[in-house]
Order: C-alpha cells, then structure tokens, then sequence
C-alpha cells in the first residue's frame, strides 16, 4: 500500500507535529478546566464553612449571654440587664439569620427556624413575668430547650462541614483519576502518531541512503525512485539524473580502457619480439651495452604488457560478469606453470621457492585461479630480495579451501594495507611493493576471490607480505 505524503518535507513535520501535539493539549486545557473548578469549589467550601463556624460559635455564645442577662434581669429587676439581654439577643438573631441563608439543607433550616419560633416564645416569656423568684420560672426549661437546640445545630452544622470536606476529596480524587485515565489514553496515542511519522520521515530517508550508498559502491543499473514528500521525490529524481551520468561516464571509461588496451597492445607486441630478436642476435652480435639496452627494452616491454593485460582484465570484469566453471584443478600444475612464466626474474635474483602443497586439489575456475596466482606471484617474486624465499602453500580449513602466498620482502606499512585492494592505489611508502605498476593486481584477485564467493586478507607479519585466499568448495557454490 502506498503512502499519500503531503507536497513538502516541512508541511508533513507540522502535520505531524500537530497531530501529536493536540491531544496533550486538550488533555492538558481539561485538566486544567476540571482543577480550576476544583479549586472553586475547595474556596467556596472552605469559606461557608468559616462562615458557619463563626456564626455557630456566635450563636453559642450569644445564648449565652442572653441566658445570663435574662437572669439578672429578673432578679435584680435592673433594666440595664435588660437592655444588655436585647443587645445579645440581637447579635443571636443576626448569628441565627446568617446560618439560615448558609444552610443549604432544608432540613437544617428548618431547625434553624424551630430554634427562632423558641427563642422567640422565650423572650416573650421574658418580657411580660414578674416572678421573682427564680427557680419557679419556666424560663430556665425553655433556655435548656434552646441550648439543645443550638447544640444539636452545631453538631449537625459540624457534619456537614466534614460531608463537604469528604465530597472535596472525592471530587479531587475522581479529577486526578480522570486526568491518569486520560493521560493513559492519549500519550499512547501521541506516541503512536509520533512513531508513525518518524516512519513516513523515515523510511524516504533510509532509502536515499541506501541509493546514496549504492552510487558510492558503482551500483549504477537499478533506477531510484523515492516515495515521500514532494521535495524529497524531486531529490530522488535528481539522484537519479546523478546516476545516469555516472553509468554513461562508466561506459565511457570502460570503453575508452579497452580501446586504448587493445590499441597499445599491437605496437608493444611488435616492440617486444624486436627486442627479444635483438637480445637472441638474430640482427648481429651485439656489443656488452648494446645487449644492455635491448635487455632493458624487453624487460619493460613485459611489464608494460603485464600492466595492459591487467588493464583488460579490469575493464572486462567491470563491464560484464565472468561465468565460473568450478572444477577440481590440479595445485602443483597451475603453480608451476605461473611459476615457469617467472623463471627469468626467479633465477637472476636467485630466489628459494618453497612449495607446502597439503592440499594437492583445489576446486575453482581454472581461468581466474591461474590470473589471481599470476598477479600474486609476480608481486612476491618483484619485491622478494636478491636471494630471498617466497613460500606458496595450501591447506584445508573446513569449509574453506585455504592458497597462502607469503614473501621475505620489506613488508607493508598500515597506511597502504588498508588501502591496498583499492583501484589503481599507488602507496605511499618506499617498498609500494604490491602497488608498484598499474594498481590493480590486488584489485583484479579480489574481484575474482569474491566471485567464488571467498575472502582476501593480509595477515600482519614482522617482514614482508603475507596473502590469504579463502575458497569455499565446490558443494558451496
């Protein structure tokens, strides 16, 4: 299935910000609205119940002073007790009134109002006696009644103060409870949009690396497309303009490589047979320097073909993929007949050759066995010192089928063994030993060990180079 991804990179980061964005907004703009009510409940609560408590206390206390100036009053019959008693009176009434508009029960109300019809009854009790003597009075009972019911108020004025503060808690406790359930929902949900995002940034990106890694590596036949945004597909085409100049300037290359190859190849075989005529003497004898100099004439008329045929042998594995014909060879054979080819060189530099053959069959293409010998061969013997040994080996190493060539020359410096099977890689250091011609010997094996599917390496050694091919067998193939 296809993606629909917006015209621009930066119009699909908005949109997906914003869809990861906006549900924590919300959650967090409810959360807010829900405590901010909270938080006006808690105030209103705690300020009517202050209010309450004040006017319970006031009411409390105000009975009792009208209790006490009632009792003087009528004993000492002083209207300066009387006048006191009205003040308190009118304090508690006021105490009174106030909890009735506080009380949000009717209920609770109603109480308050049986406690105004009593004190009510009772000042009017008050007013109109004349009996002095106290203790007959029906005043006391009816203030005893009146306590009671001030009492009973309060206690009932003091339980709905804590049924408020139970509710407040419930109330905050249901908020954070709703504000986790919905933070549990819409995190998840803000991370799911997220995560879906990063994939559609994700994956047009990875895939330009991949393309970008491929043009690096010379991987030049497959188109490029990239599916994403506007911006980035435009990107993809122009990668794709990149790497259809880059496969022409290849073909072109390659092209060029091989005409030049073949066209240096007739002349320099011309040069070569003339020079070895003249070194057998077939035009006359020759002089001590004259045979000199056509030496020197053959002996690089065979290098420069070396390094064509190198060159040929390069392009042509470029261009097209050699067909492998894996079959059991004979070892000792096709080093012998690489070795024979540079018997020459071997004898004027008095040379050891110590072949360790424990493996006497070897299963690869005979043609690109005996090309990856030739060049490693030819190193070893070059760069081998005048009567050094150069030491040729096989041997088993399950799976693997294992060919070491192994010289006693000047050895290699860090710098040029990780660089060395790199394309027409010259070195740096005095004894460029296996770079020392076109650069590409090294080049050419390990093309030709990889396809056999093996492995090339060069094991670290006190003194000189030591190569390792890796072959699997035939069943591997």
């Amino acid at each position: 299935m296809r993606i629909q991804y917006p015209n621009s990179f930066l119009k699909l980061l908005l949109i997906g910000f914003a869809f990861a964005i906006l549900p924590l907004i919300m959650a967090f703009i409810n959360a807010n609205l829900a405590f901010n009510q909270l938080s006006k409940n808690s105030q209103n609560t705690i300020d009517k119940a202050v209010k309450t408590t004040r006017a319970s206390h006031m009411l409390q206390e105000q009975l009792h002073l009208m209790e006490r100036s009632a009792r003087q009053f009528l004993v000492l019959n002083d209207f300066e007790f009387l006048e006191n008693y009205h003040n308190t009176r009118a304090a508690f009434l006021t105490a009174l009134q106030e909890l009735i508009i506080l009380s949000p029960e009717a209920q609770q109300r109603n109480q308050l109002l049986e406690v105004k019809k009593t004190e009510a009854k009772l000042n009017l009790v008050i007013l109109h006696t004349n009996i002095s003597n106290l203790e007959q009075m029906p005043v006391l009972n009816d203030f005893q009644q009146l306590t009671q019911q001030v009492n009973q108020l309060i206690l009932r004025n003091n339980q709905s103060i804590d049924n408020a503060s139970a509710h407040l808690v419930t109330s905050a406790s249901k908020a954070q409870q709703r504000f986790f359930l919905q933070s549990l929902i819409l995190v998840p949900f803000a991370l799911l949009v997220a995560g879906a995002i990063a994939f559609m940034l994700g994956r047009p990106i990875q895939r330009m690396d991949t393309v970008i890694k491929d043009l690096g590596k010379g991987e030049y036949q497959n188109a490029i497309s990239i599916d994403g945004p506007g911006d980035l597909r435009l990107l993809g085409q122009r990668l794709d303009w990149l790497r259809q100049e880059l496969l022409h300037l290849k073909e072109q290359k390659q092209r060029f490589l091989q005409h030049i190859s073949h066209e240096l190849k007739t002349p320099l075989t011309a040069i070569r047979e003339a020079s070895e005529l003249l070194t057998d003497g077939i035009g006359g004898t020759l002089s001590a320097q004259q045979h000199e100099i056509a030496h020197i004439l053959k002996d690089n008329s065979l290098r420069l073909q070396k390094m064509i045929e190198n060159l040929l042998t390069f392009t042509k594995m470029e261009s097209d993929k050699h067909v492998m014909q894996v079959q059991a060879l004979n070892i000792n054979e096709i080093v012998s007949s690489v070795l024979a080819s540079h018997a020459l060189t071997i004898r004027n530099k008095q040379l050891h050759i110590d072949t360790r053959f424990w493996l006497g069959t070897i299963y690869a293409d005979a043609e690109t066995l005996i090309v990856m010998l030739d060049n490693l061969i030819s190193n070893a013997v070059k760069f081998t010192p005048q009567a050094g040994q150069i030491v040729i080996s096989t041997r088993q190493d399950k799976p693997w089928q294992l060919i070491e060539v192994q010289d006693s020359g000047p050895g290699l410096s860090k710098e040029d063994i990780n660089k060395l099977f790199d394309p027409f890689y010259q070195g740096k250091t005095l004894h460029q030993g296996l770079v020392n011609s076109s650069g590409l010997g090294l080049t050419i094996v390990k093309n030709l060990v990889e396809l056999h599917q093996g492995s090339i390496e060069l094991k670290p050694e006190d003194k000189g180079a030591h190569v390792v091919i890796r072959l699997p067998r035939t069943d591997m193939l």
